[in-house]
């Protein structure tokens, strides 16, 4: 197997499809489930690592480590920013992925990292909330089903209500939330592994009525989506 593409998902429900469709087999591992095998002409590793920041770093940082891809994609499901006009079953790719929640104190008193003096990650350049994600890759991933590339936000925790989404969007001018994508950026920045994130949305940020969501919608987007792209994606072998 040449070097693979390391497509890293949050849950299961998110990887099924891409299963469904793996000619390969199961890996015992140590962080989430895998599967390696091939997508079409495609050598992937393929991975769900668990929800959140910490599952998606530890996971990631074992994957790289064990299989050294040549390059990760991120994707799942999302919520879209009114601000954004983004409804649910439309695809999007990250430019950049922002840690919209680490830093000090709350609202309009609330500082980021870079205004408190610490990088996330040293550099050069340094690297406080904002994640970029490699441009390359990204055009090549959003390409094949025009999916604008956009800003992304990642949270601790599922935005709460309507104002709050609106504090958020104002801030930072992002378009999708999760709770993964900054926290996989960061790891492959420092490691030096190409990265993109690829997300359908699902839900509006801060609705918490579940029947306006349509997550099974999302999923099925975002796999039309990857699997167009991933040609794309590994077309400079």
């Amino acid at each position: 197997m040449t070097a693979p593409v390391l497509l890293i998902s949050a849950t299961a429900e998110e990887a099924q499809p891409l299963r469904q469709g793996l000619d390969g087999a199961s890996l015992p591992v140590r962080w989430g489930q895998a599967w390696e095998g091939r997508l079409g002409d495609t050598d992937v590793v393929l991975t769900h690592l668990g929800v959140g920041k910490v599952n998606t770093a530890a996971g990631l940082a074992l994957a790289l480590e064990r299989w050294r891809p040549e390059a990760v994609v991120q994707f799942g499901i999302g919520g879209a920013f009114v601000g954004s006009f983004l409804s649910n079953g439309m695809v999007a790719v990250a430019s950049v992925d922002i840690h919209v929640d680490t830093g000090a104190g709350e609202s309009s008193a609330w500082e980021d990292m870079e205004t408190l003096g610490f990088p996330l990650l040293d550099g050069p350049p340094p690297r406080f909330n904002e994640m970029p994600t490699d441009p390359r890759l990204s055009q090549r991933l959003a390409a094949p089903s025009a999916a604008p590339l956009l800003r992304f936000a990642t949270t601790e925790r599922v935005t709460g209500s309507l104002d709050e989404a609106e504090r958020l969007q104002s801030r930072f001018d992002v378009a999708i939330e999760s709770m993964e994508g900054a926290a996989a950026a960061q790891v492959c920045l420092a490691l030096k592994v190409p990265f993109a994130e690829i997300r359908a949305v699902s839900n509006t940020v801060g609705e918490r009525d579940r029947r306006t969501w349509d997550v099974p919608l999302a999923i099925r987007a975002v796999h039309e989506a990857l699997e167009a792209a991933l040609p794309e994606v590994t077309a400079s072998r």
